[in-house]
């Protein structure tokens, strides 16, 4: 006998019924059809490329570390060309970001529309460099440099997240170059 799953959508006295046909026969045969292989490298790679980022960022003494530990899990991508492009927008990104929220944290003060003034100049700053995509991510680096209060200052905050992004995106691109690197055809 076969599982049925009945699906009720909200606000209606409709039922959906689907049957499942998921035996333990036809499992087994669609695992079978699937290539798990490149997923499972590009997984472990990732993984490694994060660890790798983390044991990094305490041997070198950076407080904040786990930014290391996710730009190189944002960046790292299906393949080569993925993964450079996306580190270059993110090292841009995070570039004009740090630099505009230095600027922006001397006179931010709590004034939300300075804020909000600073990130749309900071997405247009990226698109006028026709880096479009790294405009998102300065946005981001500006918000943490201006909203997360570090002792040390808004100067060497954004220099601190240059570096732990820089870190990340160094050990992806190492890892996605020296780690099961893809055959040349």
């Amino acid at each position: 006998m076969l599982p049925l799953v009945a699906l009720v959508f909200a606000g209606t006295r409709s039922t959906v019924t689907i049957q499942t046909r998921m035996s333990k026969n036809g499992f087994a045969k669609w695992l079978c059809r699937r290539d798990f292989r490149q997923p499972a490298i590009a997984a472990f790679k990732t993984g490694l490329a994060a660890t790798l980022c983390l044991w990094l960022g305490h041997r070198f003494g950076l407080a904040h570390s786990y930014w290391a530990a996710i730009s190189a899990i944002v960046v790292m991508g299906s393949d080569r060309e993925v993964t450079f492009t996306s580190s270059r927008d993110r090292m841009i990104g995070t570039a004009i970001g740090a630099f505009l929220g230095w600027v922006t944290s001397y006179t931010w003060h709590g004034h939300y529309l300075l804020y909000g003034c600073a990130i749309a100049f900071c997405l247009l700053v990226c698109s006028v460099l026709t880096f479009d995509k790294a405009g998102r991510l300065a946005a981001v680096a500006l918000t943490i440099v201006v909203l997360v209060h570090l002792d040390n200052g808004p100067g060497k905050a954004a220099i601190a997240r240059f570096f732990e992004v820089g870190l990340g995106i160094v050990v992806a691109l190492a890892v996605t170059l020296l780690v099961f690197p893809p055959k040349r055809t």
